[in-house]
């Protein structure tokens, strides 16, 4: 029987159970219900075993297995809470779709309303200015001009003041111009008495392509008494078999166009370019160091102006092997880095720009071993021979370890654990490089103990309810209620972000108690309530620091960016190709956010023109003048 028989069956105690009065009958009804729920999850997974073991047997008889026909209709595989994402911050507070704004021409409608001039001319200090909410642009209107102005006219002005926001949409941007022709009229087809009246403009955008192939006759003397030739010099930028801007242009084919290296050759051969795939890749492995030191400042910048950090991770190849690409980013940046591990000593690394490894032994270690589940009496061995608030490199470590553990092969779990913790305790009170404040993530075990204030994604918190798929009306009932109720929450907490309060930050905190204290009677979804409330600290983060966001969406964004990547070159062969591949990805997505032209900024660095300022000095620059908030688009 497959479950949506089962299903069907039940609709009929579906129906009595709302009829019930007893509340013995109610309670071993709801115990029925669950008990079908987990045995309907049982039969399938038995089912999927059975074929399983049905087509092993097959093989074994050197027979055909169950032929793999696909259905139909797909069983659920996504679980994205994308869209259900979408549609709360869309339905969120009025002032996210609509603004207010005072410019020349809403003051000009005024002026026709009557409004005094006295009041008009207060208002024009406010003229350019925005505001999300009609609260916000009436608080402040009346600051300006008093409240009685405000209940005399407040109506006028909130009409005339809106203005529909275009979805953080940009404006088609303005043209460049490269030549002006003009296009005359013949003078034959002109009437004696046709009389010049200007020129109406047309904007043609067009792209020539083409070869720069260069001969240069290199003029040469040859003096007898000093025994000395003098050839004559290429410009600069000429010395090698390619100029500037092929060489400028390899890195913007690879990591802008995303094509590979097959593909580049094929591109400039067909332009009669002769160049061979070696040298394409030995140029985007070998010639990127200037690019190595502007990702590490760009890095430390990033660390500088803004307390909280995104990251991810997503599985990727180097020669053939199994590593991990890091993704750590913000508004203005999006940085890469793969390593052969994803642990919390990797993380550290990666937070820690990867400075030399550091550790010490405090409270605040011994009170992470607990939590890490370090037995007593191992952590009683660590007390005896550590030092407290003693700063340790890695070689120092290692001698620690040998003391506690004489045998090698054992307690390779602790170790872990011991390092760990003691990197942690010693990135937190970090000096050097600055350390993270928030963290945002998902709730992947990596991430958790290494920043204090850890926000968890409200988006993958949001699939668990997802992957839930009960066969029981009822339960199926009861899930899309909760799941209205979740994501009602989380509009309530995107309208907080925007004009947040303490008062409304203490409703919500109550609210979240009220929510993931709900008791259902479905036991699948009561138990994945109960866990999200385990959480609470970290979903709430935001509460605290209402600039950081909901979810982890923007190191997400990265990690399909090296899919893509994968999708064309499939993986890197080498750590030096690895590591440019991430410094170039860090460079042109960086340069997306920041507003930059990768291509002219990696052909400013390749030329050594450096007339461009760096990454660093932009995002500091930007984070100067607007503090870094989270954009959900």
């Amino acid at each position: 029987m497959n479950t949506s028989t089962i299903s069907n069956k039940l609709l009929s105690l579906n129906q009595s159970m709302e009829s019930l009065t007893d509340p013995n009958a109610v309670k071993i009804l709801t115990e029925l219900l669950n008990l079908i729920e987990e045995l309907a999850s049982e039969n399938e997974a038995q089912k999927e075993l059975i074929q399983k073991q049905r087509d092993e047997i097959n093989k074994l008889k050197k027979e055909q297995g169950k032929p793999n026909i696909k259905p139909n209709k797909k069983p659920p595989t996504n679980f994205s809470s994308e869209n259900e994402r979408k549609k709360a911050e869309e339905s969120g507070e009025e002032g996210k779709k609509e603004g207010f704004k005072l410019d020349k021409l809403t003051l000009e409608k005024l002026e026709e309303k009557r409004i005094p001039a006295e009041i008009l001319k207060n208002l024009d200090k406010l003229k350019g200015k925005k505001y999300d909410s009609k609260a916000e642009f009436l608080k402040t209107v009346e600051d300006i001009v008093g409240g009685e102005a405000v209940k005399l006219y407040g109506d006028l002005l909130t009409k005339y003041a809106r203005y529909t926001k275009r979805n953080g949409k940009a404006k088609v941007p303005e043209i460049k111009i490269d030549r002006v022709e003009k296009c005359k009229v013949d003078p034959e087809l002109l009437p004696d008495d046709a009389e010049f009246k200007g020129n109406t403009p047309k904007v043609v955008q067009d792209l020539i392509i083409k070869s720069d192939n260069v001969l240069f006759k290199r003029e040469i003397y040859w003096s007898p008494s000093l025994q000395k030739t003098y050839i004559g010099d290429v410009p600069k930028g000429y010395e090698q078999d390619y100029g500037p801007n092929i060489k400028s242009q390899l890195p913007v084919f690879k990591y802008v166009n995303n094509m590979s290296i097959p593909k580049i050759k094929e591109f400039c051969n067909n332009f009669g370019i002769i160049i061979s795939e070696t040298y394409i890749s030995r140029r985007l492995t070998n010639e990127v160091d200037v690019f190595h030191t502007e990702k590490s400042q760009l890095y430390e910048a990033s660390l500088e102006v803004s307390a909280w950090q995104q990251i991810d991770d997503t599985g990727s190849r180097v020669n053939g092997k199994n590593y991990y690409t890091h993704i750590v980013c913000n508004d203005l940046c999006t940085l890469f880095f793969t390593t052969p591990r994803k642990d919390r000593l990797t993380i550290l690394d990666i937070l820690r720009n990867f400075e030399s490894r550091s550790f010490v032994f405090n409270d605040e270690t011994f009170d992470l071993l607990k939590q890490l589940r370090v037995s007593q009496k191992v952590i009683a061995k660590v007390e005896e021979v550590t030092e407290r608030d003693k700063e340790l490199s890695e070689e120092d470590m290692e001698e620690i370890l040998v003391q506690i553990f004489a045998d090698s092969s054992k307690g390779k779990i602790s170790r872990i654990r011991i390092m760990e913790a003691a990197a942690i305790a010693s990135y937190h009170r970090e000096t050097g490089v600055p350390a993270v404040k928030v963290l945002v993530s998902d709730d992947a075990p990596q991430f958790k103990l290494i920043i204090d204030e850890h926000m968890l994604c409200w988006i993958h918190e949001g699939r668990h309810y997802k992957k839930l798929r009960p066969v029981v009306l009822l339960h199926q009932n009861q899930l899309e209620v909760f799941r209205k109720s979740y994501w009602e929450y989380y509009r309530n907490l995107y309208n907080y972000k925007q004009n947040p309060s303490f008062e409304l930050a203490e409703t919500l905190s109550s609210e979240f108690d009220k929510l993931f204290s709900t008791k259902s009677g479905y036991n699948e979804l009561d138990d994945r309530i109960a866990k999200t409330k385990l959480k609470e600290q970290n979903l709430l983060t935001v509460l605290k620091h209402p600039e950081i966001p909901l979810h982890n969406n923007r190191s997400e964004n990265g990690a399909r960016v090296q899919k893509r990547r994968e999708d064309v070159s499939l993986h890197t062969m080498t750590e030096e190709g690895t590591k440019a591949k991430d410094t170039m990805m860090t460079i042109v997505e960086s340069c997306k956010k920041l507003g930059v032209s990768a291509y002219k900024f990696i052909d400013d660095r390749i030329s050594r023109k450096f007339e461009m300022p760096s990454l660093a000095e932009l995002i500091k620059a930007r984070a100067a003048s607007v503090p870094i908030q989270y954009d959900s688009s």
